[in-house]
């Protein structure tokens, strides 16, 4: 969730997070664990990251967490692509806008538990940012995005719903102004979304329950 954006945790958001929390509870056997929640927009991936960084490190095991929203790996920020995506005609929008090379070299930091500089986008201005990392004591690295089942990661999980099924919620956080051109951008991305559903490990269903695939 880039600087500037808006969680609002709901309790279907909590009962998945708790699911996925008992999942990462039980696996972990000491080593480092990474998750990828992908997902449409404004189907809860950011507000589920926070509750289950939360619940683990109140757990037992005390397990700390660290959050990767994707959508700080854009190649362009949030004008300039929008500006490409319409002079392409939505022919930009998928996985190519994001820079997996980056997320994978902080994945191979995370498993090494070496520092790294994160970057960090500012939602408002749209402003870009480099944040130091230590992930020396971090056992839980948790990938959320669009595209974060790509990622080469331990658990892989998806939020079984479409931009459809989440209009209310998107509305409700008023990130974005929900015009013509960004019902056209949500469509493009569904179709390029929709696909990585059968390649996760997990579903989380509409009714926000974790189905094993």
């Amino acid at each position: 969730m880039p600087l500037g954006d808006i969680l609002v945790i709901t309790d279907d958001h909590k009962k998945a997070a708790r699911e996925i929390t008992d999942l990462v509870l039980e696996s972990h056997k000491g080593d480092r664990i990474s998750i990828a929640i992908g997902a449409e927009s404004g189907a809860g991936k950011s507000e589920i990251s926070h509750v289950i960084a939360s619940s683990l490190f109140k757990s037992d095991k005390q397990l700390k967490s660290f959050i990767v929203h994707t959508d700080d790996f854009f190649a362009l920020p949030h004008k300039e692509r929008n500006e490409l995506r319409r002079t392409t005609d939505l022919e930009s929008v998928g996985p190519s806008e994001i820079d997996f090379d980056e997320l994978n070299y902080v994945l191979k930091s995370f498993e090494s538990g070496s520092q790294i500089l994160l970057p960090i986008m500012e939602f408002i201005t749209s402003s870009a940012y480099k944040l130091l990392v230590d992930f020396k004591d971090v056992d839980v690295l948790i990938c959320e995005g669009l595209y974060a089942p790509m990622l080469d990661v331990t658990h892989k999980m998806f939020i079984d719903m479409t931009y459809h099924d989440n209009k209310e919620f998107n509305l409700r956080r008023g990130k974005e102004i929900p015009d013509e051109f960004r019902q056209r951008v949500l469509e493009k991305e569904h179709q390029a979304v929709s696909g990585l559903r059968k390649s996760v490990d997990y579903l989380i269903t509409k009714d926000y329950s974790l189905s094993k695939l």
